[in-house]
């Protein structure tokens, strides 16, 4: 993407420098002007040979002129307190500067639709989901710590709980603001830039490195949404190339809205422990998929993952299908908790499973 013309306006000729030297040294983003006296400001914005794509100003230099320059993006400077200027959005100017760049860049793809502003766009991205019809398997257990041990390869990795019930705020700390109900929202609705809102609402978990976007207000929202309007999510998490991987933790519902929507999957891990009963579950699970032509898609995507193994013998699988991954008995899984600090350890513990990502 071109760089973009940004004007920075402020009296605080402290403040103003610092941010300029930022953006010229460290972003390779914006051509920078800036200025500290409304005159100087003015005549640079009534010039019309000047492009300018963002105007970010503080309070004191406010000016009609402003009002109608044709830049996409006008944005008060705010320091926190009460402003007057209420005709345009605001941005907080005594935060960390990565921070204040990315909510330009956001303000910037939202006024212009222009995602690639807020997007890496260089990733092959990976769509990986973790299904299980056995209640209990540790399947959102395995699909955290396969997030955190690939985040901790220096993996761009993306978190999305598609349970009806979403564990998204037990798992990973409550990001400052944004939830999945904007996502769903746009999923529904024709023309809406989804790609966009997942880039608004998503917030990167400093611990782990995992991205994500917090549950919907409310649980019943996912109940809402066709299996069309769901591959479509996923489609626009693959067509943004922000991330390698996506993580999707499916509830364990198994129906045609189901089928449809693993068909959307790279990959499908199916956790199931040694015991009688969760053995049975993935055999009758195999043997439905092999019997069904509709369903003859997913087979190959099937990664079958014997968890909690106590010892090296694998259970009795009547199905013709290979046990991809045992992962045994592990302080590390003690709880979520354990699982986000593990540190490196983690990467060992789940190689068996990321090594097939």
């Amino acid at each position: 993407m071109a760089k973009l013309n940004i004007v920075l306006a402020d009296s605080d000729e402290l403040f103003l420098n610092h941010l300029t030297n930022y953006l010229l040294e460290k972003i390779n983003t914006f051509e920078v002007y800036s200025f500290t006296t409304k005159e100087s400001l003015v005549r640079f914005i009534e010039d019309k040979s000047n492009k300018i794509d963002i105007i970010a100003f503080s309070e004191d230099l406010m000016d009609g002129a402003i009002t109608l320059a044709g830049a996409p993006v006008k944005v008060l400077l705010s320091d926190g307190s009460y402003s007057e200027v209420n005709d345009f959005k605001s941005i907080n100017k005594y935060q960390k500067a990565e921070k204040f760049v990315s909510g330009l860049l956001l303000l910037y793809a939202e006024a212009t639709g222009r995602v690639e502003a807020v997007t890496h766009g260089d990733k092959n991205t990976k769509i990986v989901g973790f299904y299980s019809p056995v209640g209990g398997s540790g399947k959102t257990v395995l699909s955290v710590a396969a997030a955190c041990a690939l985040a901790r390869r220096g993996k761009r990795v993306f978190y999305l709980n598609a349970e009806k019930i979403n564990s998204t705020a037990s798992v990973l700390n409550r990001a400052e603001s944004g939830n999945m109900s904007d996502i769903y929202l746009n999923a529904k609705t024709k023309g809406a830039n989804i790609g966009l809102r997942i880039m608004a609402n998503k917030y990167v978990d400093m611990n782990t490195n995992i991205s994500y976007i917090n549950p919907a207000e409310s649980s019943l929202e996912i109940n809402e949404l066709t299996s069309a309007e769901f591959k479509k999510i996923l489609k626009e998490f693959e067509t943004l190339g922000e991330f390698d991987v996506i993580i999707v933790d499916f509830d364990s519902e198994f129906n045609k809205d189901k089928i449809d929507v693993l068909s959307a999957v790279d990959k499908i891990f199916v956790p199931f422990t040694g015991d009688s009963v969760s053995v049975s579950k993935i055999d009758l699970f195999m043997k439905e998929l092999e019997m069904y032509d509709e369903l003859s898609d997913l087979y190959p995507k099937i990664n079958l993952v014997l968890n909690k193994a106590a010892n090296r013998n694998n259970p009795p699988i009547s199905a013709n299908v290979d046990i991809k991954a045992s992962i045994g008995l592990s302080t590390v899984f003690g709880d979520i908790g354990s699982i986000l600090n593990s540190g490196e350890s983690i990467v060992s513990v789940m190689s068996m499973i990321t090594g097939n990502i």
